[in-house]
């Protein structure tokens, strides 16, 4: 890690720490986690689930039961096997999550538009790089959730 690097990070995780702050408090953090993992990579079984959010798998039989009972996720049967329940985001879980990442970048492009053109302008040079970021963060997520059984 770079001196650099680190000062850059350090700067990105206070203001994802600021946009976070500003959500709306319709959700726990981890209930939010949950729908974006199940929007990114489709249905999955509830044991899948407590592994890749690092909770237990009562934690998440709870939570996956809020989700479901707000009307924000739903179990389902696979279809290739009866037996196995999987957990999916629904049309107003996605729609939940829309809003509250709408919320967190509304809190970031106001202090955005509070800069000046330079600064301003040396954001919009960074766009590619954050977009790669963006990309890689992705990546290292879909490393640590396991891979849906089949």
């Amino acid at each position: 890690m770079t001196p650099r690097s680190s000062a850059v990070g350090e700067v990105l995780f206070g203001l994802a720490a600021v946009a976070i702050r500003k959500r709306p408090r319709t959700l726990s953090l981890t209930a939010t986690s949950v729908l974006s993992t199940l929007e990114r990579t489709g249905p999955r079984r509830l044991t899948d689930l407590a592994v890749s959010e690092e909770v237990t798998q009562p934690s998440m039989t709870a939570l996956v039961k809020q989700l479901a009972d707000l009307g924000l996720a739903e179990r389902r049967r696979d279809p290739a096997d009866a037996r196995v329940v999987l957990v999916a985001v629904t049309a107003a879980g996605s729609r939940q999550l829309r809003e509250i990442r709408n919320a967190g970048a509304s809190t970031l492009t106001g202090l955005i538009d509070k800069l000046d053109d330079q600064d301003a302008g040396a954001l919009d040079a960074a766009l590619p790089a954050l977009l790669r970021l963006m990309e890689l963060a992705g990546e290292s997520q879909d490393e640590r959730t396991p891979a849906p059984k089949r």
